[in-house]
């Protein structure tokens, strides 16, 4: 009877014994695909972060690049504000300067000798037209006109200059009403360059001549119509460059 006991006792343990060997078995069989699952995750894990490292590297590239790009640019932006400033002060400069320039002529025109009125009055009021177009910006308390605008302003204004420069280095011969003793008579006028004015009238009987100190014509004597006939001629190219012998009169020195 005792011997039994002990053999069931004996196989008891035996069974315990085997369910925790395969316990044991098990739990390191579930350990070990636990293990190959994560190594498997580790290895996306490291795959993806070496990825996203490279791509941080590759984006801390471009951002540098980028930065100095941008950098530059706003340089750039920098020295164009800049010159924007000084183009806009020029400008204003220049408006100011026009304008004085305008007056000028405008002054010099009315004390000059009055030929070609009608040509002159027109190119003035052409300049001063120009002048006073409507204007860019406004630079402090200057008035600054853009830079297309500018040039344009600046082309009419020389181009008059040049013109009325031009007249004191030529003669011409062209028709005008004059006055004689508050009398208007159609008359041929001989321009001197700047320095005389002759008129006779078509039919040859009067000839005159302008008084820059008085400010009106005057008749002269018959002997002068001679030279002046020859000189309307060489003015028109009808005759050959001669000497001529005219009244010019005194300089008038406003």
């Amino acid at each position: 009877m005792p011997f039994a006991w002990g053999l069931s006792f004996a196989g008891t343990d035996s069974d315990h014994l085997q369910e925790k060997v395969l316990q044991t078995i098990n739990l390191c069989r579930q350990t070990q695909k636990d293990e190959d699952v994560w190594a498997g995750k580790k290895a996306e894990l490291v795959a993806e972060y070496r990825l996203l490292q490279s791509e941080k590297e590759e984006l801390e590239r471009r951002k540098a690049k980028i930065g100095e790009r941008l950098k530059i640019r706003r340089e750039q932006v920098r020295q164009l504000c800049r010159k924007i400033k000084e183009s806009a002060r020029v400008r204003a400069q220049l408006q100011s300067f026009l304008e004085s320039v305008s007056a000028q002529l405008a002054e010099f025109i009315k004390n000059d000798l009055p030929f070609l009125p009608e040509e002159r009055t027109d190119r003035l009021a052409r300049v001063e037209e120009v002048i006073e177009e409507t204007v860019g910006e406004i630079v402090g308390e200057t008035r600054a006109i853009s830079g297309k605008a500018a040039a344009e302003k600046y082309r009419v204004v020389m181009e008059a200059l040049a013109i009325e420069t031009e007249y004191g280095r030529t003669v011409e011969v062209y028709q005008d009403t004059v006055f004689f003793n508050g009398q208007s008579v159609l008359a041929d006028i001989l321009r001197l360059g700047r320095l005389s004015l002759f008129c006779r009238t078509p039919d040859g009987k009067m000839t005159g001549w302008y008084d820059p100190a008085a400010k009106t014509w005057i008749l002269i004597s018959s002997k002068y119509r001679k030279d002046i006939n020859r000189a309307m001629e060489m003015a028109r190219r009808e005759r050959t460059i001669d000497m001529v012998k005219l009244p010019v009169g005194r300089i008038d020195v406003p």
